[in-house]
């Protein structure tokens, strides 16, 4: 589920001088392939060095988007297809009688009670014809490209971005009145410039966002390329009009609308895009939709109750602020499911590190896991074991060691100060990590409260760093408090 709080331009049907001349193609061609090899790159880089490759990839987006810019789609009010989207979703079966689309606040849009609503009470059916899905691109004309296309094959995001695409492209499409809803521009981190991703340093999102950056430009490279060089890829409409900036919407609009529903037989998950529900905006709760095979429809029943002229929202799943952040476009300060990423590991260069290695194994604990700290539940069980083994002196391991085939968490608390030394070396650890951002959780507060952001994405910013920094800072002071 995803969020729908967008801008309201939405581009219009394509038309014959939009598409991209050969000679530009051409002056294009050396600096995809270019930002091709520079997006490869496999080795793992430090954190300046990724900066330098970021900013020459972005430099290289800035060249592309620029010889683009003349071949984009002009933009519409999405808010004057509002009546044709519905008059279409009735066609179709949907039901929604309780519940409309509205403007929230300034360009924000969500779905509101038409009427009082109980909680679990149905709000919304949508059929599964109205959705556009892995499935319907496979019975479209990229059905065959992606049978034979290793990247769509084992991608359906990808299928899916492409797929709407091409409905996109298609005047006559099934999913015109979808489509004409959709917004034009989100505020995915494929839309953030430099100077804005730079708001985001000391964050630990920014190693999902720096991948997300990279793959999408290597995808678009990729799909540049195929277009020009795939007789079949060729035939499709997609290739005349495609660009960098069309391939991010479509791809952000996947990223921020997609689902995954079960198959007409129930026996795989498919990536869906659903139209009307994913104008839900997201709340704290837990989850209310459900699939009906019967009825092959999705049922959204609400997850509280919601009042004649209240916002009605639902609950997306125990997702962290950093993942709405770089998979949906928002951030929501009141996440009861909020955590914070940090990097723990064993050194091999550790003279401890076989015995450490060996504890971890028999307490369970898979180092390529991730350790987080919680919002509320500060230092989860399997933290503070690996905390408690990773400071464990020699003599303590080979007592636990001696005595492995009774070992638990409670073989621990034989050895005096353990915990306390986990929390000094967790507190320490979580002084380096506030250290590493360019404001302190006083001055993001001070600037939430009193500035107005220049950009929606900089706000997105400012949140995602106050909401990662107050849950540092209360687990700092946790244990501060417990290692007096």
């Amino acid at each position: 589920m995803k969020n729908s709080k967008k801008k309201v331009t939405q581009n219009c049907a394509p038309h014959e001088t939009n598409k991209v001349p050969k000679k530009v193609k051409d002056h294009l061609k050396p600096i995809v392939q270019k930002l091709l090899n520079q997006c490869s790159n496999s080795k793992v880089l430090s954190r300046k060095l990724e900066w330098d490759e970021m900013k020459a990839n972005c430099a290289l987006l800035q060249t592309i988007q620029e010889l683009e810019k003349k071949y984009h789609f002009p933009a519409t009010d999405r808010s004057q297809h509002w009546e044709k989207f519905y008059e279409w979703c009735s066609e179709h079966g949907a039901k929604f009688s309780c519940v409309k689309v509205k403007e929230i606040s300034d360009g924000n849009f969500g779905v509101v009670a038409e009427e009082d609503i109980k909680e679990h009470e149905p709000f919304l059916t949508i059929p599964r014809k109205m959705m556009m899905s892995e499935i319907s691109a496979k019975n479209s004309k990229l059905g065959p490209l992606i049978s034979k296309d290793p990247i769509l094959q084992h991608m359906p995001n990808i299928q899916l971005a492409m797929h709407l695409l091409m409905e996109y492209l298609n005047p006559d499409s099934f999913w015109k009145p979808y489509i004409s809803i959709l917004p034009s521009t989100f505020d995915t981190v494929l839309y953030f410039t430099l100077e804005e991703l730079q708001e985001l340093q000391g964050s630990p999102v920014l190693d999902e966002v720096f991948k997300l950056l990279r793959s999408v430009a290597r995808q678009y490279c990729y799909f540049f390329q195929l277009f020009q060089n795939d007789s079949y890829a060729k035939s499709l409409n997609i290739g005349q009009y495609f660009t960098y900036d069309l391939y991010r919407w479509a791809v952000s609009a996947v990223m921020t609308r997609q689902n995954v529903i079960p198959s007409a037989d129930g026996s795989q998950q498919v990536t869906s895009l659903v139209p009307f529900f994913d104008m839900c905006n997201h709340i704290n709760g837990k989850l209310s939709t459900d699939f009906n095979l019967e009825q092959d429809s999705l049922i959204s029943y609400a997850c509280q109750q919601f009042l004649k002229g209240e916002e009605v929202c639902m609950f997306y799943g125990p997702r962290t602020n950093a993942e709405f952040f770089a998979h949906n476009g928002f951030v929501y300060l009141d996440n009861e499911n909020d955590a914070v990423e940090i990097k723990l590991g064993i050194s091999k260069s550790d003279p401890l590190s076989v015995p450490k290695t060996e504890l971890c194994e028999i307490m369970n604990i898979n180092l390529s896991d991730h350790f987080y700290i919680h919002k509320g539940n500060i230092i989860s069980e399997k933290l503070l074991t690996f905390l408690k083994i990773n400071v464990m002196k020699e003599e303590e391991q080979e007592i636990v060691l001696r005595n492995k085939q009774d070992c638990s968490s409670s073989m621990f608390e034989k050895f005096p100060d353990l915990n306390r030394r986990a929390l000094l070396y967790l507190k320490d650890r979580l002084f380096l990590l506030l250290k590493c951002y360019r404001t302190t959780l006083q001055e993001d507060e001070d600037l939430l409260r009193s500035s107005v952001p220049e950009s929606n994405r900089l706000h997105l910013a400012l949140q995602l760093r106050l909401s990662e920094k107050r849950i540092l800072s209360d687990a700092y002071k946790y244990c501060e408090e417990n290692t007096l």
